[in-house]
């Protein structure tokens, strides 16, 4: 089947030009025959025109720039390494209950929840009122709900 879906793409790859050739050439006898009953016709009778200013010429449109550049730069561009995403983060130190739902170890503050990643977070109990110093790790992939913080410390809050 492929090779007849190959040869029946071929063939018509190849009649295409003689196809179009035709129907450009039918299109030009046509005009040829249009343009023949024109000239035979009587021309139509033309009124003057009420005299109205010409319209006066406005500014032409600047030409195109030639000052771009037409060749590439040489050299090869420059990279930097590749960085983990928490380096674009600073550590940050924030207050607020702990809530334990299943493995899931959450910090809730004012203004959003953080889920606790790393061993000074595992002794952490429901209804604790902690300090936690860390940093922000959006690369962390979880079951849990919140924004992961890999937590170095963790204090007592009042």
């Amino acid at each position: 089947m492929n090779k007849a879906l190959g040869l029946l793409l071929a063939v018509s790859a190849l009649s295409l030009p003689v196809a179009l050739t035709g129907c450009a050439a039918k299109s030009a006898d046509k005009a040829a025959e249009k343009a023949a009953d024109t000239a035979a016709a009587p021309a139509p009778s033309v009124s003057p025109a009420p005299s109205t200013p010409a319209p006066s010429p406005s500014k032409s449109a600047p030409g195109p720039d030639t000052s771009v550049l037409t060749t590439l730069p040489s050299g090869v561009p420059k990279t930097t390494a590749p960085h983990e995403p928490t380096d674009d983060f600073s550590v940050l130190t924030t207050t607020g209950q702990v809530r334990v739902a299943g493995a899931c170890v959450e910090l809730v503050t004012d203004k959003m929840v953080w889920v606790l990643i790393g061993p000074p977070a595992a002794g952490l109990r429901a209804g604790q009122r902690v300090k936690v110093t860390g940093l922000p790790d959006p690369g962390f992939e979880s079951q849990c709900t919140g924004s992961p913080l890999k937590v170095t410390t963790v204090t007592p809050s009042e």
